[in-house]
């Protein structure tokens, strides 16, 4: 068989996404879901240990906490996935990854969905500047024609090779150097006839009014379609004289609401809080440190990395392991849940 000969079913490959499925019904239970963003593996856990519902793979935290640049598309789809991949291997929430413009053309775009999809997320967005994009709140962004960006999102939909993969679709008209409200609001309906499952209408400014029109003018055209909202961290909401509440919001019909840099604000400040009392009194901060973290959940770093479920893992395989357990100095909890091949679902 020649390969133009192929069948079809070469390109396309069913394949199940129990993480989408779980977004799915957390956005039919609630009036609102909401993730933290955040830019590695052990934020992820700590997301999940906190009671949150889910965990998003922010682009500007994974370009500057991974590789410390600026958000302008400097990092490719390699290492976004791979970043996302670390993630779900750590926690039990659905994760939402950014996906940026999918790194390319009509082919780029679809490799892309696949290989989030076959690295476990539940969700991706894209959005609609040229490449190389940049955060939205960085001045000098423009958007692709709204044909570009409909066949951009046509050709994502198409791609997915499970129903439950979640596409969301990011419009960054409103702030750009060539877009402005009304064509915002248009490529919403553009998007969502495109058959994104969420439509998120970044904003360049925390406007009550804004998010309340975006809502209320879509739903008049489409009545059932879901949106996302960045809460974004580039805005002091707390400064605002009646800054929008997440429950407001989840009844605008912001099914998925997110702070890009939750988990980089707060590890920053208290890192950086940390490493400056480190600096200037010496053992007495790692004393402090001492004070504030014993007891507290994250404690033991070895609970937070499943020592306990790795060493039962090794002494299941090796025969001596045990043996070496107990005769050598370190942590072991003897007490610990052994782990069985025939789930994975506290992994």
């Amino acid at each position: 068989m020649y390969p133009n000969e192929l069948d079809d079913d070469v390109f396309t490959k069913d394949i199940d996404n129990p993480a989408g499925r779980r977004l799915r019904e957390l956005f039919e239970e609630q009036d609102y879901t909401f993730a933290p963003g955040i830019y590695h593996a052990l934020d992820a856990r700590l997301a999940e240990m906190a009671g949150l519902d889910a965990a998003y793979m922010s682009g500007y935290s994974t370009v500057l906490g991974q590789f410390g640049f600026p958000d302008l598309e400097m990092v490719t789809m390699s290492e976004m996935v791979e970043n996302a991949k670390r993630m779900v291997e750590a926690t039990n929430l659905p994760v939402i990854a950014d996906c940026d413009t999918g790194y390319g053309g009509t082919h780029n775009v679809r490799r892309a969905v696949r290989e989030y999809e076959k690295a476990g997320v539940a969700a991706i967005h894209i959005e609609d500047q040229t490449t190389p994009k940049r955060c939205g709140h960085i001045a000098g962004k423009e958007v692709v024609s709204q044909e570009q960006a409909r066949s951009r999102f046509e050709a994502a939909v198409d791609a997915k090779q499970s129903e439950d993969t979640v596409i969301i679709a990011r419009i960054d008209s409103y702030g750009s150097a060539n877009g402005d409200w009304e064509d915002h609001l248009e490529r919403g309906r553009i998007y969502a006839d495109a058959g994104v499952d969420l439509v998120w209408p970044e904003m360049p400014d925390p406007s009550r009014e804004d998010a309340i029109e975006y809502a209320e003018t879509i739903h008049e055209t489409h009545p059932d379609l879901d949106l996302a909202f960045n809460y974004s961290s580039s805005f002091e909401w707390g400064a605002q004289e009646d800054p929008l509440t997440f429950e407001e919001l989840g009844d605008l019909g912001y099914q998925y609401i997110f702070i890009t840099l939750y988990g980089l604000h707060s590890g920053a400040h208290a890192a950086y809080e940390d490493f400056a009392n480190i600096a200037e009194n010496d053992e007495e901060a790692q004393f402090d440190l001492e004070e504030r973290y014993i007891g507290h959940e994250t404690e033991s770093h070895h609970e937070l990395s499943f020592v306990p479920r790795y060493q039962d893992i090794e002494a299941q395989f090796d025969p001596d392991a045990s043996r070496r357990h107990e005769e050598s100095a370190g942590f072991t909890d003897e007490e610990s849940d052994p782990i069985t091949t025939e789930s994975n679902d506290d992994d």
